[in-house]
Formats: C-alpha cells, sequence, structure tokens
C-alpha cells in the first residue's frame, strides 16, 4: 500500500515528511549510494535515514533476507535448550567458522552498520541550512548512530567476549566499507563498550519519546544501554542498569505498555502499542519473502497434522523436553502455539509457535500477514526490572513483585501471581522461566540468561541441556567467520574455534 511515511524527530513531536511517495523501507540502502551524491539536501538526509531502516531486511544484499529477522534469534534460543529449530549443531555449539549461517550474519550486520555509517557520514556533512532547524540534524544523526549501536549489541553479544574484560571485542567501522579499509583490528571489550554507549547516549540525549515500533526512540536506546549492562555483568553495571529501567518505566509514553490481550498484541505486531522496536516489512508482492525462511524453520520444527494429534499434539517437537514442560503447562501456551501451514504442494499443517509464524506462508492470501521480528516488548522490562532488583540485593517479595505486575496486566490469557520464593536462587529460576516463556524465540533473551543466570553454582544453561557436560566459555560466542579472516589479515579470531 503506497503512503507517505513520516519520520519522527523532534522532542517535542515534531514530524518530518519525506519527500515522496515513495515507500519507508523500499529506497535503497544508503551504502549502495555515494555519500556525497546522496545527501545533498533534506530530503535526501531523510531518504538516507528511511534506507538505513530498510538495511535490516536487506544487509549488504541485493534482495530481501532474514539475516537481521527473527533467524539468528531461532539459532540462539536452540543454544539455550529451549526451540529444537534450526538443529542440533546450535544445541551442542558444535558450530565451526565455515558454519554458513555466521558469514551470512557477519556480512548482513555490517552492511546494517554500513547503512548507519552512510547516514551519519552524509547528514553530518550537509550544512546546518539545508535542515529545517540544527535540533533536527541532531536529531536524525542521533537516530543513526542509535541503530549503529543498536546493531553492534549483536555484533557484541553474537561475536565478542561481551562479559569478559579482554581483547576479544568487535571490528569496530565508523566509514563506509571500502577496499581501502577492509584490514582493520577488533577492538579490546571495553573499547567496544565505549563506542557503543557513546551512540546510545546521543540517542538517549536527542531522540524523541516512543511513538511506533518501526522507529527508535529515546526509550529503545535506554533499553539497549541496560541490556548491555546486564549482559556485561562488571562492578557497577546491575545498579546503572536499573535506574535506567526504573526511569523508562516512570517517564515512558503511557502509550507504550502491556496489551491486556496477548492473542490481540500479537495479532496487532507491529502496531502493538507494547512494541518497542520491531523489523517491520513493508507490504509489497508479499511480506512472507521478506521474512525469509524465518517462519519455515520455525513450522517445520513443530508436529505434524495428522487426525490423531489435530487436537492434542504429542509432546511438542518442537521445543526440548525442559521447556515443554514449563509451556505446556503455562497459561500462554494457547495464545502463544497453533497449526501453522508450511510451504509445500500438500500445504501440511504443523502445531507450532504461531505467535512468531502465524498462519503460515503456503498461501496468497496470507503473503502479506504481519511476519514480525519484536526486538523489544514491554513485559521485557518487567522482567528485567526483577532480575535487577534481586542482583542489586533488594528483598526477594520485592523483586518478584516486578514478575507479578508483568503477569496482573494480562486478562487474556489470566496469569496467576506467582508466590514469594523461599530463596534467592529460587527466585532467579523464576525469573529465568519467566523469560523463556514471555520472550522464547523472539530476540535471544533467554539464550543470554541461561549464560548469566546461576542454579547449583553454573550457569542454568545446564537445566535445560542436561546431557551436556561441560560447556567452554570460549563457546558463548560464535566463531568470527573465515571468510572475515582470510580476509582481513588484522582480524583475530575467537580463541577455541578452528580459525
Amino acid at each position: 500500500m503506497k503512503k507517505t511515511i513520516f519520520t519522527t524527530l523532534m522532542l517535542f513531536a515534531m514530524i518530518i515528511a519525506t519527500s515522496s511517495c515513495e515507500k519507508f523501507l523500499s529506497q535503497n540502502p544508503p551504502h549502495k549510494m555515494v555519500v556525497d551524491n546522496a545527501v545533498t539536501n533534506y530530503d535526501g538526509a531523510v531518504s538516507v535515514l528511511n534506507g538505513m531502516y530498510a538495511s535490516l531486511s536487506t544487509g549488504s544484499g541485493s534482495s530481501v533476507r532474514d539475516y537481521f529477522g527473527g533467524s539468528p534469534f531461532v539459532y540462539m534460543s536452540n543454544q539455550a535448550g529451549v526451540a529444537r529449530a534450526g538443529g542440533v549443531t546450535y544445541y551442542n555449539m558444535s558450530y565451526l567458522s565455515t558454519t554458513a549461517t555466521f558469514s551470512n550474519y557477519w556480512q548482513h550486520w555490517y552492511g546494517c552498520v554500513n547503512s548507519a555509517n552512510a547516514a551519519i557520514i552524509g547528514i553530518e556533512g550537509l550544512a546546518d541550512n539545508k535542515f529545517p532547524s540544527p535540533a533536527i540534524k541532531n536529531t536524525m544523526i542521533a537516530e543513526a548512530r542509535t541503530f549503529r549501536a543498536w546493531v553492534y549489541s549483536h555484533l557484541m553479544w553474537g561475536f565478542s567476549h561481551f562479559w569478559a574484560d579482554n581483547e576479544y571485542g568487535v571490528l569496530w567501522r565508523e566509514d563506509v566499507a571500502n577496499f581501502k579499509n577492509i584490514f582493520a583490528e577488533r577492538l579490546s571489550v571495553k573499547e567496544s563498550y565505549e563506542k557503543i554507549f557513546a551512540d546510545l547516549d546521543a540517542g538517549i540525549a536527542a531522540l524523541p519519546s516512543y511513538t511506533t515500533s518501526k522507529l527508535l526512540s529515546k526509550e529503545m536506546a535506554q533499553v539497549i544501554k541496560a541490556k548491555l549492562l546486564l549482559n556485561r555483568g562488571w562492578d557497577g553495571d546491575y545498579a546503572q542498569a536499573l535506574t535506567i529501567v526504573d526511569n523508562v518505566i516512570s517517564t515512558a509514553p503511557a502509550s507504550f505498555n502491556m496489551n491486556p490481550d496477548m492473542q490481540q498484541m500479537y495479532k496487532d505486531a507491529w502496531d502493538s502499542k507494547e512494541v518497542l522496536f520491531a523489523r517491520y516489512i513493508e507490504e509489497n508482492e508479499g511480506r512472507a519473502y521478506g521474512e525469509g525462511t524465518y517462519s519455515q524453520t520455525i513450522i517445520q520444527a513443530g508436529d505434524a497434522w495428522s487426525a490423531g494429534a489435530q487436537d492434542n499434539p504429542s509432546s511438542l517437537k518442537s521445543f526440548y523436553p525442559e521447556f515443554d514442560n514449563w509451556i505446556n503447562e503455562d497459561a500462554r501456551f494457547t495464545t502463544t502455539m497453533g497449526w501453522a501451514r508450511a510451504i509445500s504442494s500438500s500445504g501440511i499443517l504443523y502445531f507450532c509457535p504461531t505467535k512468531l509464524a502465524r498462519e503460515g506462508r503456503a498461501s496468497t492470501e496470507l503473503m502479506n500477514d504481519k511476519f514480525t521480528t519484536y526486538y523489544f516488548r514491554y513485559p521485557e522490562l518487567l522482567l528485567m526490572q526483577a532480575e535487577l532488583r534481586a542482583r542489586t540485593n533488594k528483598s526477594i517479595a520485592e523483586s518478584i513483585a516486578s514478575i507479578n505486575l508483568m503477569r496482573s496486566k494480562r486478562t487474556n490469557p489470566v496469569l496467576d501471581p506467582l508466590p514469594v520464593p523461599a530463596s534467592r536462587e529460587e527466585l532467579m529460576e523464576v525469573i529465568f522461566k519467566e523469560y523463556c516463556l514471555e520472550l522464547y524465540m523472539e530476540n535471544g533473551s533467554e539464550w543470554l540468561a541461561s549464560l548469566r543466570i546461576e542454579k547449583n553454582n553454573q550457569p542454568i544453561i545446564y537445566l535445560l541441556k542436561p546431557d551436556v557436560s561441560t560447556i567452554d566459555e570460549n563457546m558463548f560466542c560464535w566463531p568470527i567467520p573465515s571468510t572475515e579472516t582470510t580476509t582481513n589479515y588484522k582480524m583475530k579470531p575467537n580463541p577455541g574455534y578452528d580459525n
């Protein structure tokens, strides 16, 4: 559907219109343009930002891909011992530097960084008098810097030793990539955080508050910073992260809150006011092509339809045993699971996580369904608050109160309050289960929580994967793809892998 898209840029709800009726995400990714020619006026600055968001689907390739769709988060869920989708390689964490998936993620995620850099360079280089005001220019730069920081946060969690103060940080790029700057060293972890936090602080200072999940906001910049601090866990990080989370909860627009009806929230998808940031795919020949193999992988990991199983599927093939037990007993089960149609000549149905796969992709009337990747929803704020309260020595009752507040905000389904745990270890296990049950397969949260939350003095991932006796800490991140280490001789690979 053709429509003019407006980009929110001013702190006081100033709305900036694009200069044409082109779709929000149909513009060429800016790293495919010559920056000097792409941003010569204000309309060009707006376009380069729109193209930046488009890179979430196109990455550095020429066609739509799901490499910043749900694909990596399905595999992270598999690594945690939750979802079977993606195969045993991720469950066993037996990846190699030659695993094609990682090369794809690396290429496309750095394509997104490239798009952000093109926007930053182009907008910074445009004279102030080309903009409606200097403040608008500053806000647009902050938007691009926040986008870059968001992408780099995933490069940290995916390919770097985000938990350790060592040399295995990110490969940081601030220029548009070309053959002259292809060779570069990675930063230390500490330097990486400093760069990312500087970008986020710019967003926190200049971005407007939340109005839509299709664009970044001040609240999303705060959330990214809080998540980075929570997963890093260095001295003082938990207290700082809790301050940020409390601030977002108390100051965010009232429109950003949980939908009492969970089923309606997923139906609304990126239009839900519960969703802070999501990957939006413009309607065109079919959104199903935009999410690539994402829903297909989820669907076919489920139980195939049969007359005997249509009303009561067996123990779910979609999940590994421990989580399977949890979700079957959870009130959210009937809202988040259901039958979806796979791509096949017969259009066979599978019982799978329809909260993400929706009805499936086989029929033409479903091609423009809202296939969404939920980068952040409101419930995660309260989950983070509960964990951060526990980690900063707040009482068990105060910590579990955040979980019960989250549960009380749902009326469909009704989620009963949880009793106050008897110990802090039990509290942390309850928090972990809620991360898994509320967010499974959405944004990688259950994977990161499985590493940082402990039970019996070891990461709780062992609860979900009891058959895995020892998990090398080096495997907490993926290998640097061999396509990078063989091309960039300065790039130091991650230890413990084959390159």
